[in-house]
């Protein structure tokens, strides 16, 4: 039997080569996103033959119910891999700088919007066998993030939730686990809400200070490695790995070094 993949965020980026991906691997693939436009495209690149679309703004309960709903009738009620990718980021500055209604957003989707499927997606995933619920986390969500505070605030709490549900959810037997990306090309990245001290500050961040940004691919690969590991965190890239490992053991020098890379801007 076919194998699916339901994806949110799926109109760019992360959930957008992870699409191409599984398509050209013979899964049917359902697209989501809350940019409809970006769908067809995207949709139209894959081949309609080799998947369905639906606009969904995570956020809302009743549209969740109705991704489910098309998505089961075209899978015939099963989902071997959720992917629960979508988010947005601001990159405005100093969290007081930012407007509260920006920050409720981002909580509303990064956080809500995860939790929304985590629940509405659970009986198809109990349904199928060896199936994974794969958060979209950050490595923003491991160690400090002056400047992107919330975003890495939302991120925590996506981890968080990840090591909770891997436990909930093994009695239903659904597998639980989550990504976290290093700095990745994705629209992300050129988020509009950019002051010019924070675009300054990323420019050195990127240039001078030679931050590795990371192919799309590579976070793709690491959703297949989920799909056949039975670890729970999947950190991209060398980076990724090795702010984990110092967060974990040297917390303190890791403060040290962010408080230092963002001085010029915070301190």
């Amino acid at each position: 039997m076919t194998k699916s993949i339901f994806i949110t965020g799926a109109a760019s980026g992360i959930g957008k080569a992870t699409a191409i991906s599984f398509a050209k691997q013979g899964w049917h693939v359902g697209l989501f996103d809350i940019n409809e436009e970006g769908l067809k495209e995207v949709a139209n690149l894959i081949g309609h033959n080799k998947c369905m679309y639906q606009k969904l703004d995570v956020t809302s309960i009743q549209e969740w119910k109705e991704a489910e709903k098309s998505f089961s009738e075209y899978t015939s009620g099963k989902c071997n891999i959720f992917f629960n990718n979508a988010g947005i980021a601001n990159f405005a500055g100093a969290f007081e700088d930012v407007h509260i209604n920006e920050i409720h957003k981002i909580i509303d989707v990064n956080f809500k919007g995860v939790a929304n499927g985590c629940i509405s997606m659970l009986n198809l995933l109990k349904n199928t066998e060896n199936s994974l619920l794969l958060n979209t986390s950050s490595v923003a969500g491991l160690v400090p993030t002056p400047g992107i505070a919330i975003y890495g605030a939302t991120k925590h709490a996506v981890t968080s939730l990840t090591e909770s549900l891997r436990i909930e959810y093994e009695r239903h037997g659904v597998r639980v686990s989550e990504i976290n990306p290093w700095f990745t090309e994705t629209p992300i990245l050129e988020a509009k809400n950019v002051s010019s001290d924070m675009q300054s500050q990323w420019e050195r961040d990127f240039v001078e200070q030679r931050t590795k940004v990371h192919p799309v691919s590579k976070v793709v690969d690491k959703v297949w490695l989920a799909y056949n590991s039975k670890k729970i965190h999947h950190p991209v890239g060398l980076e990724a790995k090795l702010a984990s490992f110092f967060m974990r053991f040297t917390p303190s020098f890791v403060r040290r070094m962010s408080k230092k890379l963002f001085k010029d801007t915070f301190i």
